[in-house]
């Protein structure tokens, strides 16, 4: 089986300043890759070019065959992706998760799956907020629940998904990670938690 993820002599600079590689990179189905470095390494930055926001200044990167296209439908359809949070003002927490949950495929059993998710990541006192009154931890966890309301991705990229999360949602957040890897998604994991890594993660790789 082809991998879901490589990377072949990625290079990105911006003005003319390397922040990037060289980084190559291989990832299987159901395989785990955390990304470690200082800040400043371009680990958001290696997030970007993968999550197809940014094409590269060298190098290839293929996510299940293609080059990544954020636009693309395909690509969306294949590809969970979580860093910076972007909510719509006007939607509770409930309405984004089930726009996300139709938007994949889920028609009538919107409602049921969502309802689901929040109850499993302690949203359920605040899904019909706007994600913009909750604390940073709680829209990480409105973010996390994403990877409930669609079928499993082919491939996970999350940029230091523990980010704003205390002790008992970090250890959500691993378990989640699990389970997606345990049905097939390959999982790109940036972070800067050692613990994190090595209980999800079966390889990594370091920039510098």
């Amino acid at each position: 089986m082809d991998p879901v993820l490589t990377a072949d002599g990625v290079v990105q600079r911006y003005g003319g300043r390397r922040v990037l590689g060289p980084v190559d990179l291989r990832l299987e189905a159901g395989g785990g890759l955390a990304v470690r470095g200082a800040n400043g390494a371009g680990k958001s930055t290696l997030v970007r070019v993968v999550a197809g926001r940014e094409a590269p200044a060298e190098g290839e990167v293929r996510v299940c065959g293609r080059p990544p296209r954020e636009a693309d439908l395909g690509f969306r359809r294949d590809v969970f992706v979580l860093d910076e949070a972007v909510f719509y003002p006007d939607l509770t927490v409930r309405e984004h998760l089930e726009l996300a949950a139709i938007g994949h495929g889920a028609g009538r059993g919107a409602a049921d799956l969502v309802g689901r998710a929040v109850e499993r990541c302690r949203l359920a006192g605040h899904a019909d907020m706007a994600p913009g009154r909750l604390s940073k931890g709680l829209q990480q966890l409105m973010m996390l629940a994403g990877l409930l309301v669609r079928p499993p991705a082919r491939l996970a990229v999350l940029d230091e998904p523990e980010r704003h999360l205390d002790g008992d949602a970090r250890d959500l957040l691993a378990v989640l990670v699990e389970e997606a890897r345990e049905q097939g998604t390959a999982v790109l994991l940036a972070t800067h938690n050692d613990a994190l890594a090595e209980r999800v993660c079966d390889a990594r790789t370091d920039l510098s």
